[in-house]
């Protein structure tokens, strides 16, 4: 007879990691991991499905999970620490591609951004405590402008502008809003556009950065070289940039370009809902996901 005692031991099984389609961060830009990963849950959200999501590596961290690590908990959106080898990454070049996502309204994909991308009380904290540092908690902003150069230029993905078009921009916003003294919040990674808009501009506006000079922000953000960086600068200027998008976010009225991945992502995200009175483009005039 077999006995089934206590004398006989088992190895204890190793548990089978589940073989899913899941989304894979990139350690390409920021706003370019939230586009994807927006597009990647309107996917998902279509076919009723969760969404699963590996996000280490990225660039801002080799082991910091980018998503799960700043937005509240989501019931459809599976984080997985370990991925299967049967397991494949979406692919990113399918996501834009969905008749679902070009026929929904501006609308409900700013309600579903909204709901994606709620920062997680850790997160919010951190943000909420740069403002207060920078003493702009009571600020209201007329206008936000973003610049955008580095090697978005460089590389050929958008065309070079000049101080004078964010200028002209500038000036439009002031007689729609018929004031003079605009107060206007800057999000940059090129101090010397910074600099020279400012001088041009008329002494009335008052002008905010949380940028400052260093040989980083002189000629624009350089993702290889971001990429480079210490973990602690990098993370110090990931919140940052969180903030600054933040600030972006609840200002009524912004000048952007929309072909960049920062300009689409804040007309998706603003608490606003922007026309072409509230919103410009100094590039590309229709905003669109990709």
């Amino acid at each position: 007879m077999t006995s089934w005692g206590g004398n006989r031991s088992f190895a204890p099984q190793k548990k089978q990691l589940e073989s899913v389609s899941f989304f894979q961060t990139t350690e390409g830009g920021i706003c370019s991991n939230f586009n994807l990963f927006f597009l990647a849950y309107l996917n998902a959200s279509r076919n009723a499905e969760s969404l699963y999501v590996h996000d280490v590596p990225n660039s801002v961290s080799q082991n910091m999970p980018l998503f799960q690590t700043i937005l509240k908990e989501n019931s459809t959106i599976k984080y997985l620490k370990d991925v299967s080898p049967n397991s494949s990454p979406l692919k990113y070049a399918s996501l834009g591609n969905n008749q679902f996502i070009n026929s929904t309204n501006i609308q409900t994909l700013k309600r579903i951004a909204r709901d994606l991308f709620f920062y997680n009380n850790d997160t919010q904290e951190k943000i909420i405590t740069r403002i207060r540092s920078a003493g702009l908690e009571r600020t209201p902003f007329d206008v936000g402008v973003h610049i955008r150069s580095g090697d978005k230029i460089t590389t050929g993905e958008m065309k070079q502008l000049q101080m004078s078009d964010y200028l002209n921009a500038l000036q439009m916003f002031s007689k729609r809003l018929g004031k003079s003294n605009l107060s206007i919040f800057v999000m940059t990674d090129n101090m010397k556009m910074f600099q020279d808009l400012k001088l041009a501009s008329p002494t009335s506006w008052t002008y905010i950065t949380l940028q400052e000079l260093s040989p980083y922000t002189m000629n624009g953000h350089n993702q290889d070289y971001f990429n480079t960086l210490p973990p602690a600068k990098r993370m110090d200027m990931f919140y940052q940039f969180l903030t600054e998008l933040h600030i972006m976010q609840n200002t009524p009225n912004i000048v952007v370009t929309y072909s960049s991945n920062i300009g689409r992502f804040l007309y998706l995200t603003s608490r606003f809902t922007h026309t072409s009175d509230t919103a410009i483009s100094v590039d590309v005039p229709k905003w669109s996901l990709t």
